[in-house]
């Protein structure tokens, strides 16, 4: 059934505070989707979808229109709930200075570490985000960890991945590639659980690591650990590590942006590993 809300609405006011308060979406353990699109992959991912909100006017819009109709109709058929707000309401949820016609309220989807251990194969390697603050580059590794076939992504602390900018970013990955969250001040302890589950970590740095390759081509199961990206890793951190990788470049630049180096290093671990193994 349609609801038409308003904007003084209990959950219309939370959906609000998810788009904009960390603390506010993991007490109550849901975060916001935008745009009809990602609305779309996360009820094809089978995630649990509580509510979805159109803007009123949108419904009359005979471009977009009946394709906002049938997005609600596939909503409810799962048990949200399903409704239009006023237009200058919608405007209000959203992060973004030009909103996109739909917005849903989704349960969280991150797993426990040790089932993200569990899944990491010969040519899946984990990828460890430790301490990244910008919400762009952890939805691009999300996205590239799914795409290069990555048992999962381990965040430990930094970014909000349910920030709505990692969400975007991640382009719909974020609801299909398994991931976890730790403390960012377990990051020492997280290599000595690697260890515990036979996965060998490997730091990534910018110059005088291993090359990619080589690392690529050993024995074994294997995580990439990527830093901070103005800091990088703790020396702390590169001591629980069982060595360093580089992705090493030509010319005059000195370090990759850390989405581009972890996405290059995922590619070259998950074809050289999947090759060998053919």
């Amino acid at each position: 059934m349609m609801h038409g809300y308003s904007g003084s609405n209990l959950r219309v006011r939370r959906l609000r505070r998810l788009a904009r308060d960390r603390g506010e979406r993991h007490e109550r353990r849901s975060f916001v989707v935008e745009g009809p699109g990602l609305v779309a992959e996360v009820l094809d991912a089978g995630r649990d979808v509580n509510m979805v909100l159109v803007p009123e006017s949108s419904l009359g819009d005979l471009d977009v229109g009946p394709r906002l109709e049938a997005l609600l109709a596939r909503a409810e058929a799962t048990g949200a709930d399903v409704g239009t707000v006023p237009d200058s309401v919608f405007d209000g949820l959203t992060s973004t200075t030009s909103p996109q016609p739909a917005l849903a309220e989704v349960g969280f989807v991150d797993v426990d570490p040790d089932v993200l251990f569990a899944g990491v194969e010969t040519g899946h390697p984990l990828l460890v985000l430790v301490g990244l603050a910008d919400p762009g580059n952890v939805g691009t590794l999300l996205r590239s960890a799914e795409a290069f076939g990555a048992a999962g992504v381990l965040l430990v602390g930094g970014v909000d991945p349910y920030n709505p900018k990692v969400v975007r970013a991640a382009a719909g990955s974020a609801f299909r590639i398994p991931f976890a969250m730790v403390g960012e001040d377990e990051a020492v302890e997280v290599g000595g659980r690697l260890a515990e589950a036979d996965i060998v970590a490997w730091a990534t740095v910018p110059t005088g690591g291993a090359p990619m390759v080589d690392v690529a081509k050993a024995e074994g199961l294997l995580a990439l650990v990527l830093g901070n990206e103005p800091h990088g890793l703790t020396d702390d951190v590169l001591t629980a590590c069982a060595g360093s990788v580089t992705v090493e470049t030509t010319g005059n630049v000195d370090s990759l942006n850390v989405a581009v180096a972890g996405s290059v290093a995922l590619y070259e671990a998950c074809r050289t590993r999947g090759a060998s193994d053919a």
